[in-house]
């Protein structure tokens, strides 16, 4: 039981590092079979909510905008910030609701549905590593008033990775979970 779980995983981070398009890694959907709807980017602030994908996946916006998703699919799901940082986790935005977040600061702020694992996306808000240059520059040139390090695309692969693994751990964890349930009913 433990060499096909570990088994999972290491196809499901395999099969990810394969597929990992750059820094901002979203749009894993939770279909449960090979089909998989390409990874999109867009630069608006109206996101679709589809079946267990968000369009476009990977979205760019201006700091202060005011990102809209709007459920087009049948089913209710959440839009739920990275640890529940930000996010519309009290409350499922039902078939044809919609949830709203304001950004006011430069960074990547990547988000899920908790109801279907896999199912992600991600805002990029204004050129967060503009951002980061800009905050270098002044760090070195007034070390007393240093702003804090930019996180580095090494950082954003190696946190990407590890939501590949508890993605692949969690699916595993329901595929046994389902076949014990058989196996006992």
């Amino acid at each position: 039981m433990g060499r096909r779980l570990l088994t999972l995983l290491l196809l499901g981070l395999l099969a990810g590092v394969a597929a990992f398009p750059g820094v901002a890694l979203a749009g894993d959907p939770c279909f449960h079979d090979l089909s998989r709807p390409p990874a999109t980017t867009g630069a608006t602030t109206a996101v679709a909510i589809g079946e267990c994908t968000f369009g476009p996946t990977v979205t760019r916006v201006d700091v202060g905008d005011l990102v809209t998703w709007t459920n087009t699919s049948a089913q209710p799901h959440e839009i739920v910030g990275a640890n529940l940082a930000w996010g519309v986790h009290d409350r499922l935005v039902q078939p044809g609701g919609t949830a709203t977040w304001t950004f006011e600061t430069v960074g990547v702020y990547p988000y899920t549905c908790m109801i279907h694992p896999g199912m992600t996306g991600a805002i990029v808000v204004g050129d967060p590593l503009a951002a980061g240059q800009a905050s270098t520059e002044r760090a070195e040139a007034a070390p007393a008033a240093a702003a804090p390090e930019p996180v580095s695309p090494t950082v954003l692969v190696v946190v990407g990775i590890g939501v590949l693994l508890l993605t692949g751990a969690t699916l595993g964890t329901l595929t046994v979970a389902r076949r014990r349930g058989r196996v006992a009913g």
